[in-house]
């Protein structure tokens, strides 16, 4: 009985702290990643695979750059590169510190998962420039 209850005081403690250190992991693998354009109507593609139009929103997996083109008709074709980044700390507050010892699970699985990551920019918004006509030559 003695042994049981001994147990039972050394790892109760844990328990919260151990489901409070795996918070973390809420984010998951993927984001939603928004493009806009000025003028709307324009046709989205990237390397990633995916195709819309603006404005439009999508779910990307949050591990891995991309590149993005836009384009619309009469307006000069735009491609810009988007980065997947390491999501910037926040101010510490006593809750983080007390899971700073178990927290560490959580990390490790956000950092395997890529939810630890985020695009930037996002959202992304392009301003469309109109096309110039140069007169033919003969």
């Amino acid at each position: 009985m003695r042994r049981w209850y001994l147990t039972f005081l050394l790892t109760f403690p844990l328990i919260p702290s151990a489901i409070a250190g795996c918070a973390t992991v809420q984010r998951g693998p993927t984001e939603t990643f928004v493009v806009r354009s000025t003028p709307s109507g324009a046709e989205v593609s990237s390397t990633s695979g995916w195709e819309c139009t603006t404005p439009c929103t999508v779910t990307v997996a949050r591990r891995g750059d991309f590149v993005v083109t836009v384009r619309k008709e009469g307006y000069v074709t735009q491609t810009l590169s988007v980065k997947s980044v390491p999501v910037q700390k926040k101010q510490r507050t006593l809750g983080d510190r007390v899971q700073i010892p178990t927290g560490l699970i959580g990390k490790a699985t956000d950092m395997a998962s890529g939810a630890n990551l985020e695009h930037q920019p996002n959202p992304l918004e392009v301003e469309l420039e109109q096309e110039t006509l140069n007169p033919a030559f003969d």
